[in-house]
């Protein structure tokens, strides 16, 4: 038996295509259950993926009744009931495995009242991963590379370019507080003041994350709608965002991608602009020169990066099915 634990939206998508591919095989694969909290939720239910959600009061005791050989986790930074799962597993001798679904924010996934709550083991997605990783003091020796099934599986039929601008919102405000130098009131007041100087505010799209400050977004007449996570991206044709997994699928499907960060403060959150691949702006007059060219990427880097992709899932499969 296995107990599954995800906290976010993306560390849903991560697992979704293993949990897909055991419903198919049925009995030849391994049992398990899935325990959902945060934004992750949402997800499941948009997949129509049964899910339970147990409070922190008796992670314990759910651990005890479903006798699990094995938890394997989300490692989302900013959800509790990771750290708690982690922390009694330990206390039962119960291997605990996570996966990065994103490169950054590495140390910080790590860091529980601060103390370090490591899991047996962490999945990477790739050899940069591992690198930014031990650069951050994770462990190496409790790293494997594995790769991110779900961009795997959503790159393999890339759509044809939208017809809108995307810009999708997320919680920076809650999750960061000042720390990043900006927060997404920042973000969108940039983003829709060059929209209108360049004539593309028909082409936005804005879309709110479940954890958003609403009051600080609802006005202006702003016009906010729920996200409908590849959807979105499908209909798009240029992504303006700060640092969500979105943008990466985007990078991935050719579509026009900045991270746009007023006033930074601090190492880039988004890997694609960290990187290089992709511009980094923080100003109105570098989002006008941006929006202005056609931006294409360094095709080279995504189809490398979309090699070390492929077989993800199958490495994943048959890493948990050892285990």
């Amino acid at each position: 038996m296995i107990i599954f634990v995800t906290g976010q939206y993306a560390g849903a998508q991560y697992i979704h295509p293993l949990l897909k591919r055991w419903a198919i095989d049925g009995k030849q694969c391994p049992e398990y259950k899935l325990v959902a909290t945060g934004g992750s939720v949402k997800y499941w239910q948009e997949v129509k993926v049964k899910y339970n959600q147990v409070l922190t009061s008796t992670i314990m005791e759910y651990i005890k009744t479903v006798n699990p050989k094995l938890i394997i986790l989300s490692a989302s930074g900013n959800e509790n009931l990771e750290y708690l799962f982690i922390l009694a597993a330990k206390k039962l001798s119960i291997k605990t495995i996570n996966f990065i679904d994103i490169w950054g924010n590495y140390r910080n996934r790590y860091i529980y009242n601060g103390e370090e709550v490591f899991p047996d083991v962490i999945l990477s997605i790739n050899e940069k991963c591992t690198e930014e990783m031990v650069s951050e003091g994770v462990p190496a020796e409790i790293i494997q590379e594995i790769g991110q099934p779900y961009l795997e599986e959503v790159c393999k039929n890339i759509p044809p370019l939208g017809g809108e601008i995307l810009l999708p919102m997320q919680p920076i405000k809650k999750t960061r507080g000042d720390s990043l130098g900006y927060d997404e009131g920042d973000f969108l007041k940039l983003t829709l003041s060059v929209m209108e100087q360049v004539g593309k505010s028909p082409e936005v799209h804005i879309t709110a994350h479940p954890d958003n400050n609403f009051d600080l977004l609802d006005q202006g007449g702003i016009k906010l709608t729920e996200g409908r996570g590849i959807e979105d991206i499908k209909n798009a044709h240029t992504i303006l965002g700060m640092f969500s997994m979105q943008m990466v699928v985007g990078y991935l499907w050719g579509r026009k991608i900045a991270s746009v960060q007023p006033k930074l403060k601090g190492i880039d959150p988004f890997p694609l602009s960290r990187w290089g691949l992709v511009p980094k702006i923080e100003n109105k007059k570098e989002l006008i020169k941006f929006m202005n060219l056609a931006v294409d990427g360094s095709i080279s880097e995504k189809i490398l990066l979309l090699q070390q992709l492929n077989g993800s899932l199958n490495r994943l499969d048959r890493f948990v099915r050892k285990e």
